[in-house]
């Protein structure tokens, strides 16, 4: 029997797990997927992603968010998730409107909120996953009605997956998205790759403040696809790492051995370890901030932290890890319009749902060894991305952080 399948079956599974109803799935003539968990009475929930736009696709920089925003959605890098099944369409006489609303909304953005967009912009360079989610100052001005027509016109069926939750009928919402969809080309049905491929290089972005007294730095390492076989390992090391503000009033009473080093030296008021997957490549790694005369040793403790990811966890931490991922995982669940989107995601890249206890069992049956392989493949004397932005005259340079990344154990 596999280990998943023996976890799967031991008595500490909860009732409501093994039960838990699965969606209904069907595929229209050009591709579109359809798929509903309706149940009990209430309101109804749809939800509509579309895998073939995304600031992946943009060409100008912002025609995505720009997209999204006219039609009530919301943009990310590889795909557009929006409520309902609005047409794809954008009225170019409200064109400056919506430009005007989406650079007011850069305008308020401080650096600081934009650090995962220039530790995508470092990491990817040249590569279009690279590009800004919601564009740049300089490039939502340029962004016309044909970009954003164009942006559209590459959209097939086969990109929109089509979600309904809550109380409704199956067939209604197929009739719903022939009638909203069932116009579109229908393109490739493979699931795979969202656009070109993305290319990690080693590389690092530093915007210094010297005005400053703290510093925000992410560091990201290439970390796996949402298919590949080191996913779920390095969300369970995410959770070993964990999260921590001094705010928080926990001080160095909290799980991560991260954190605690961090309260007990007073070094970084935040840390936050963050695993993302795409079509093809992820980022593992942490972002914090830190008072700028402290960098030095803030490093000094966090690259240890991380390399140790490598060479073996405790089991307590396995355990105390296992629980976070498991909670983290009921989370994604809760809440109609929460589950309507993460349905749509694993169809346009796993191919099919995942369920409730097939997620639990691969969870609990992660090991130690499992831990340490991807973090031999993933941190271990692996080249790092990173972004750093404010009083940052202390932060060591990228060959010191990069010879951090490895233990001279044999």
């Amino acid at each position: 029997m596999s280990t998943v399948a023996a976890a799967t079956l031991t008595s500490d599974v909860p009732d409501y797990v093994l039960t838990a109803a699965e969606p209904t799935v069907t595929k229209l003539g050009n591709g579109v997927t359809v798929a509903s968990l309706y149940g009990g009475s209430g309101p109804s929930y749809t939800t509509t992603r579309v895998t073939g736009v995304g600031s992946k696709h943009d060409k100008v920089g912002g025609e995505s968010a720009l997209l999204a925003s006219a039609i009530g959605g919301t943009s990310d890098r590889e795909s557009v998730t929006l409520d309902g099944t609005p047409a794809l369409t954008v009225d170019v006489s409200s064109l400056d409107a919506l430009k005007s609303a989406q650079l007011a909304k850069l305008a308020e953005m401080s650096p600081a909120e934009q650090m995962m967009d220039y530790l995508h912009e470092t990491a990817y360079q040249g590569s279009a996953l690279g590009n800004f989610v919601g564009g740049t100052k300089e490039t939502v001005p340029a962004v016309t009605g044909g970009d954003i027509a164009g942006l559209v016109g590459g959209v097939s069926g086969a990109d929109i997956c089509v979600v309904g939750t809550g109380a409704g009928s199956h067939e209604e919402l197929c009739e719903e998205a022939e009638k909203a969809y069932g116009g579109l080309a229908a393109g490739s049905t493979e699931v795979g790759t969202v656009g070109g491929a993305s290319q990690f290089i080693g590389s690092d972005v530093r915007i210094r403040y010297d005005s400053h007294d703290t510093a925000t730095i992410a560091i990201g390492f290439k970390g796996a696809s949402i298919t590949d076989a080191n996913a779920l390992p390095l969300a369970l090391m995410q959770c070993i790492l964990g999260s921590y503000s001094a705010s928080d009033g926990l001080g160095q009473n909290v799980a991560s051995a991260l954190a605690q080093e961090m309260a007990q030296h007073d070094l970084a008021t935040y840390t936050s370890a963050f695993s993302l997957n795409y079509s093809d490549t992820g980022l593992f790694g942490v972002v914090l901030t830190a008072p700028d005369n402290k960098l030095d040793d803030t490093m000094w403790y966090l690259m240890p932290n991380l390399v140790r990811l490598a060479h073996g966890v405790s089991d307590e931490e396995m355990s105390r890890a296992k629980a976070a991922l498991k909670r983290s995982v009921l989370q994604s669940y809760d809440g109609d319009a929460v589950s309507g989107a993460g349905i749509a995601r694993q169809l346009q890249t796993v191919g099919r749902t995942i369920s409730l206890a097939e997620m639990m069992a691969r969870v609990e049956a992660l090991t130690v060894a499992d831990v340490k392989a991807a973090g031999m493949d993933v941190i271990s004397d692996q080249d790092h991305a990173l972004a750093a932005i404010g009083g940052i005259h202390e932060l060591p340079d990228y060959n010191w952080i990069r010879r951090h990344s490895y233990m001279l154990r044999y």
